[in-house]
């Protein structure tokens, strides 16, 4: 696999999800400067037919300030995690169907969840025909090398018959983790951390078991690590342990899950042994970094079938390589990441990539690379950029040769496009009467490759234009007569200064004849590889300047050597120039000379090269800040904010995105963008009259009656923010002085009232609960219990005071991970006349959340809800994310009579959840459209006041035996295994778990 470079840097927030679906924020758009637009072909030239380059790589942010930046999709995309300025660079990795989850190790011990980690979107399974799934407990249970139960770890499970089936990556606390999944052969990986008091690694571990069975009526399988043996590896001269990463990837053939995990010098790593796989696949590699004074080995053990008892591993072959990195700044930080790739497109997962490394440039070092069989070398540079943007990244891709020694600059000064590309076979190649065009690439004057820079291109035939279009993201066709004619190929590029400030405006014409072909061939262009000679800011000395050119043309065309050339150079950015003297030498390696004063204003150099080769073709090329001269201390770059700095998130992302260890989460889903009225106009998204109109529900109700919403942290703006959105619809004011609003603590005392916390902001939370119950029950009083934190006996203790307060009905629209901690809390959840509703969650179909797991609350799921033509008024489908899914640890009421879950099943009953199709919240001085299955459950637990009937609703059992007064909703999934069409993911005729037995149709079944 040959990884793509960037072509258009995305921002993206980390997705919000674990093994669920996923709402990661849209892309931030961070161009320098927009893709210029084709402009009109003229009338008599034969059209371009345009499409979009494949996807290349996206940057992720983490909630750390960390980054990820993805390439590729399904199993074999890879994930690099690029640590924030002073952070470390030790990271856990897993792809699990096409999820991709990036921890930092010192995370691992405080979060409850990967949810907030998963970044990307899940590859989309196909549901099979026939369903059939019942599930079953996996329990796992680890210790680590020393024998201790480990204190926390990321585990992964992966169903080997088919890994579509069922797969799980989740937290393990406490050693202990238990999974509802469907019974058959399994593989259980344990990755388990230790860290310091300051977050740092001190020991990581990789357990697994190759193949456990797990049968109908469940499993425990104990992972022990007390045979584990530590990583090390010899080299021929010696060195020190710096860093190494394995890679376990696991499942079929054409499906592996992948989990890589690593360790930093200081670490010890540790991993047991595993035997080949009995059923499916098993693939392990091992690579690893070693410090050796100024130099390092990098070396590469990928192919194992089976994991050794022996964890020492022996330098093999190895090339030598001495490697430049040079900045045009006084000083600047650049982080390096090692890899290999498989050569050829396998389709399998990617290795796992060494720690990065940072790079205090201007440097020199030395690295001993191993020749691995069937594996190329890749390393990348990228500035440490202060946004974390991808600007100014390059990448190099090699075979290591054994006993080879090469020299390598890093940025070789003039940085411009070329016909380079990943994007297709050939940057520009004919066929017959047919041209095929890819996007360009740039490249430095050592032949390292990224994307720079932007700006439009043109083709014209015999002097008329007969194509246009950008350098980045197209690929297109062109029909051209059969007769020779001459072809140029013009770009006129820019790149922004936020690494930088060298080749930033670059104007190039590459031109070539060109007839019909028999096959596809590439065109003839001629074009060079510039480097200056300067030192290791990019600058040109006083003296005598040289600049080497390497003219080249597309691999696979004639490679004719250049008859002429002509080189000039100017001081102040093409004002003047001063031609220099070119030796031709061999027509392929040329140089040019020219004198630099002694008194030479420091600054920056222009270049500009003109040039023929024996077959005619030509280049015209000119680059702007090509390189500085007489600045031998570098010039600082201001920066310009460029193609990293964003304007705002236009997407869903989630109000409460993590929680810590023993932590819950609120699940309310916002697009973050606040609306700005005019005077006399409502918000966008769904308002009171929608949910009466779609549910069927009375206009008037509810006198007397309260509900209770529990949630964290105290919301210094509640009751002002209801007062709008109240007044906005026309409904009466709900207050603490008239008594319709009341306000109190966990304890259920109106003081102290908890802090508001800004790092973990419930205030959307609150304010989407508040205007639930408003809008579907205006008449009722409303009862807002705050906790003090997020932590279960918090929230377990603000649950007890609402649910004794006298409230008819109590929503939460929270919740986390089900664990035995959070078991000791179950009791709160009941209490004679109070109907208790959960949210489900907002992560699709993986595992039941607690509370909505417990048999004593109504688990509340989510709908799509749109207005259409039927009798109804309305569609609902399931919405994506809604939460589904079988509890680990509570029975299966009596009442439940689904067959898949030997245990409670989630969820019960539906509203509208998705935030596409969300509700009109006022909060915080705006108007917001928000969403998740944190708008369904006040919306049920509204509609349970304004019917009457709570005593009947103790439980979900009342609403199961009254089926007929709800929609049932039979289409759309929340699926993120491929779960064969079961109910468990999918909506059908009935009962299903993500909608439960359907939504309100009126208040009948309340």
């Amino acid at each position: 696999m040959r990884r793509p470079i960037k072509r258009r840097v995305c921002l993206v927030a980390a997705a919000t999800l674990v093994g669920g679906a996923v709402f990661a924020s849209a892309p931030i758009n961070a161009d320098a400067a927009p893709v210029a637009k084709p402009s009109a072909v003229p009338s008599a030239a034969p059209p371009a037919t345009q499409s979009a380059a494949p996807a290349a790589e996206q940057l992720y942010s983490l909630p750390t300030g960390d980054h990820v930046r993805v390439t590729g999709s399904g199993q074999s995309a890879r994930a690099d995690f690029l640590p924030a300025p002073g952070h470390s660079a030790a990271a856990v990795t897993s792809n699990v169907d096409g999820r991709i989850t990036v921890v930092p190790v010192s995370q691992i011990g405080k979060i409850s969840s990967l949810e907030a980690f998963q970044v990307g979107p899940a590859t989309p399974q196909s549901p099979a025909a026939t369903p059939f799934f019942p599930m079953t407990t996996l329990h796992i249970t680890a210790l680590d090398h020393s024998g201790k139960s480990v204190p926390a770890a990321e585990v992964i499970a992966v169903n080997t018959d088919d890994p579509a089936r069922a797969n799980w990556d989740g937290i393990m606390t406490g050693g202990d983790s238990r999974i509802e999944v469907p019974a058959g052969h399994y593989s259980v990986a344990v990755a388990a951390f230790e860290t310091d008091a300051a977050g740092n690694a001190t020991e990581t571990d990789l357990l697994s078991v190759t193949d456990v069975t797990v049968p109908a009526a469940g499993t425990t399988v104990a992972v022990d690590g007390r045979s584990a043996q530590q990583v090390a590896f010899t080299t021929p001269q010696p060195s020190t342990f710096a860093g190494a990463v394995l890679g376990w990837n696991r499942g079929t053939t054409g499906h592996l899950d992948v989990l890589d995990i690593g360790a930093l010098a200081g670490t010890k790593f540790y991993v047991g042994s595993a035997a080949k796989a009995n059923y499916g696949v098993l693939q392990f590699s091992m690579f690893g970094r070693q410090s050796a004074g100024s130099s390092s080995y990098l070396l590469g053990f990928p192919s194992y079938d089976q994991i050794p008892a022996s964890q020492t591993y022996a330098a093999g072959a190895l090339e030598t390589v001495d490697s430049t990195y040079a900045t045009d700044e006084p000083k600047q930080d650049m982080t390096l990441t090692d890899l290999w790739n498989r050569v050829g497109s396998s389709g399998l997962p990617a290795y796992p990539d060494l720690p990065s490394v940072t790079v205090h440039a201007p440097a020199k070092a030395r690295q001993y690379i191993a020749a691995v069989a069937g594996a190329s070398y890749e390393g990348l540079m990228l500035p440490a950029n202060p946004d974390g943007s991808l600007d100014g990244e390059l990448e190099r891709d090699f075979v290591p040769v054994a006993g080879q020694h090469v020299t390598l600059p890093w940025r070789g000064t003039v940085i411009t496009p070329a016909p380079s590309t990943y994007d297709g076979s050939c940057f520009l190649c004919r066929s017959g009467d047919t041209l095929n065009g890819v996007d360009e690439m740039d490249t430095d004057g050592a032949g390292d490759v990224g994307q720079w820079s932007d700006g439009p291109t043109t083709i014209a035939e015999d002097g008329k234009q007969i194509y246009s279009g950008g350098t980045e993201g197209q690929l297109f066709t062109l029909a051209l007569p059969a007769a020779k004619h001459h072809y140029v190929y013009s770009l006129d590029t820019t790149h922004d200064t936020v690494s930088t400030a060298l080749s930033t405006h670059t104007q190039i014409s590459w031109g070539f004849d060109s007839a019909k072909t028999t096959a596809s061939t590439p065109l003839p262009i001629l074009y060079t590889r510039a480097q200056f000679v300067t030192d290791g800011h990019d600058s040109v000395g006083t003296g005598t300047g040289t600049v080497n050119l390497a003219f080249e043309h597309l691999t696979g065309a004639t490679d004719s050597a250049v008859k002429n050339a002509s080189v000039s150079v100017s001081y102040d950015d093409g004002t003047t120039w001063h031609a220099a003297t070119v030796a031709l030498g061999n027509g392929h390696q040329v140089s040019a000379t020219w004198p630099v004063p002694a008194n030479t204003k420091a600054g920056y150099l222009a270049l500009k090269i003109s040039a023929t080769d024996a077959g005619g073709s030509t280049l015209a090329e000119t680059v702007h800040h090509a390189a500085l001269v007489n600045a031998p201390g570098g010039i600082a770059v201001t920066g310009s904010g460029g193609s990293g700095t964003s304007g705002g998130t236009a997407g869903v992302h989630a109000v409460c995105p993590s929680a810590d260890a023993g932590h819950m989460r609120c699940f309310a889903l916002t697009s973050g963008v606040k609306q700005s009225l005019v005077k006399g106009a409502l918000p966008d998204g769904l308002a009171r009259n929608d949910l009466l109109s779609a549910y069927k529900l009375p206009a008037t109700g509810g006198a007397g009656r309260t509900v209770a919403l529990v949630d964290a942290h105290d919301d210094p703006q509640a009751e002002s923010d209801l007062a709008v959105y109240r007044s906005t619809y026309g409904l009466p004011a709900c207050t603490t002085a008239d008594g319709c609003f009341k306000k109190v603590n966990e304890h259920g005392q109106t003081s102290p009232l908890p802090a508001h916390d800004p790092d973990d902001d419930w205030n959307p939370e609150v304010s989407l609960d508040l205007d639930m119950v408003s809008a579907v029950c205006p008449a009722c009083h409303i009862l807002l219990v705050e906790s003090d934190g997020t932590d279960s006996a918090s929230l377990g203790t603000a649950e007890q005071a609402a649910t004794g307060s006298g409230a008819v009905a109590v929503s939460n629209s929270w919740g986390g991970d089900e664990s035995g901690e959070n078991q000791a809390w179950d009791s709160a959840f009941q209490h004679p006349g109070v109907a208790v509703t959960v949210s489900s969650g907002d992560n699709g179909f993986i595992e039941g959340a607690w509370p909505a797991s417990l048999s004593t609350v109504i688990a509340v799921g989510g709908t799509s809800l749109t207005k259409d033509t039927s009798a109804r008024g309305w569609s609902e489908s399931t919405w994506k994310g809604a939460g589904s899914g079988c509890s680990a640890y509570v029975p299966k009421p009596a009442w439940q009579h689904d067959a898949h879950c030997p245990n409670r099943t989630v969820a019960d009953v539906a509203a509208v959840a998705d935030p596409k199709t969300g509700v009109a919240v006022y909060v915080e001085d705006g108007w917001n459209v928000i969403g998740g299955t944190s708008a369904s459950s006040p919306i049920i637990a509204s509609m349970i006041a304004l019917a009457g009937n709570s005593a009947a609703l103790p439980s979900a059992e009342y609403i199961y035996s009254h089926t007929a007064n709800f929609f049932d909703v039979t289409s759309g999934s929340n699926a993120n295994w491929d779960c064969g069409g079961d109910y468990l993911c999918n909506a059908g005729p009935g009962y299903d778990a993500p909608t439960g037995i359907g939504t309100p149709n009126g208040l009948g079944g309340l």
